[in-house]
């Protein structure tokens, strides 16, 4: 279960908006886009009063990798129909496939 604390739109909580690592896999991009906004946000305005913002960039830094995961996997999956998938089905077979880097598909090409 995630831990959630409200902050005021004028100056930043005490402690960021918390989600565990489950939580943040089933968000959609776009929320995970609008709390990272949210919290960078608000860490600025921590910055500008002086205050401490370690909370802010742990959290601001998950929901950044979470961003980075889903970017690669959807380009390795583009990647990986464009060579095997629907446009070429004769070429599915999972036994290359398997065997076959990322980096030698071009030579099946």
């Amino acid at each position: 279960m995630s831990k959630k604390v409200k902050s005021n739109k004028n100056f930043a909580s005490e402690t960021p908006e918390v989600y565990n690592m489950d939580d943040i896999g089933y968000m959609s991009d776009e929320a995970i886009h609008d709390r990272s906004n949210r919290l960078e946000n608000e860490r600025g305005r921590l910055m500008s009063a002086g205050k401490d913002t370690y909370l802010w960039d742990i959290e601001v830094a998950y929901l950044q990798r979470e961003q980075q995961l889903r970017q690669t996997r959807s380009e390795r999956h583009a990647e990986f129909i464009q060579r095997f998938g629907k446009s070429n089905p004769e070429n599915l077979d999972f036994d290359k496939i398997a065997t076959t880097s990322v980096e030698t598909t071009e030579e099946l090409n």
